[in-house]
């Protein structure tokens, strides 16, 4: 699994719990669409700590709590 699908999995799952679209969360917080969907579609394989950090700032957590999922955790993790 890539950084980006990892990425992906949990932006999903904080949009779920906070239920919200993408949309929204996206204009709400000012991040761009074209970043984030190339996250999701795999052509960003690695996103950068500074998407990181504007996603977790989004939903009102720490990176270290954006982290905190089992998808992070892999020993399979492909981070190059």
């Amino acid at each position: 699994m890539t950084l980006g699908e990892a990425f992906t999995i949990r932006l999903k799952e904080l949009l779920k719990q906070h239920n919200l679209t993408l949309h929204k969360f996206l204009t709400t917080n000012c991040i761009a669409r074209s970043t984030i969907v190339n996250i999701m579609k795999g052509n960003t394989r690695c996103p950068t700590l500074a998407v990181v950090y504007q996603v977790a700032d989004g939903f009102n957590v720490s990176v270290i709590e954006f982290l905190d999922c089992p998808e992070f955790k892999r020993d399979d993790l492909e981070y190059n």
